[in-house]
């Protein structure tokens, strides 16, 4: 008979490792442990999710059978919410997040020159620029060219740096581009809600890798 068990797990689980706990259902909880949820058929298939946590090399907190499912069709319908559940926690792997929001920096960062090319006298302001900042028109736009080429990197390598320095890769980049865009902030309006837009970004950049927590094998 098929009956339903909570398995709680130390630590927070990404959606990644959905995949090896199958129709589980994967819940963050607040006190910084992962529950996992659904119906299991038998005594086999409970001894299986637990060999998996420890092959995982995860510590399990506590195991509790909440409740029998005699309906096949509670259980079938247990199953798929809980296969929602952990589609909806891949959607929110936060690898992937991190890598969306450098995607949408880069793009207002290129929006905002783009659009500074039309306005009247944008060669003199970048001389202004200079002379203000003690450097050359090539050194600063060395510096552009530096800072645009790390944020695109940050695409990539948020998705594939391992947890420990994938945190703190975006935590010091993104305050880095965070000092570097108000650093050389015009006080054009569009620049201003441009910059704004990307310091957001870059602040929910931050916040989402201090506060990750993750579990790798």
């Amino acid at each position: 008979m098929t009956q339903f068990y909570e398995i709680h797990i130390e630590g927070h689980l990404d959606g990644q490792w959905a995949d090896w706990f199958d129709s589980m259902s994967i819940t963050l909880e607040e006190d910084g442990t992962t529950l996992l949820s659904g119906p299991v058929p038998d005594q086999p298939a409970l001894y299986g999710l637990l060999r998996k946590v420890r092959d995982l090399g995860l510590t399990l907190v506590a195991v509790k059978r909440v409740t029998e499912v005699s309906n096949p069709q509670s259980t079938n319908q247990i199953r798929s919410n809980a296969k929602m559940n952990v589609n909806i926690t891949k959607k929110l792997d936060t690898k992937v997040l991190l890598s969306t929001l450098w995607i949408v920096v880069m793009i207002n960062m290129l929006k905002a020159d783009i659009l500074s090319l039309y306005i009247p006298g944008a060669a003199e302001e970048l001389s202004r620029t200079s002379a203000s900042a003690g450097a050359s028109i090539p050194q600063l736009m060395l510096i552009g060219a530096v800072m645009g080429q790390l944020g695109i990197a940050m695409i990539v390598l948020s998705r594939v740096l391992k947890y420990g320095i994938n945190r703190w890769v975006n935590i010091v980049v993104g305050i880095v581009t965070i000092a570097y865009i108000w650093g050389g902030m015009a006080s054009y309006p569009h620049y201003i809600f441009i910059a704004t837009v990307e310091t957001l970004c870059l602040l929910l950049i931050v916040g989402f890798a201090w506060t990750w927590r993750s579990i790798e094998a």
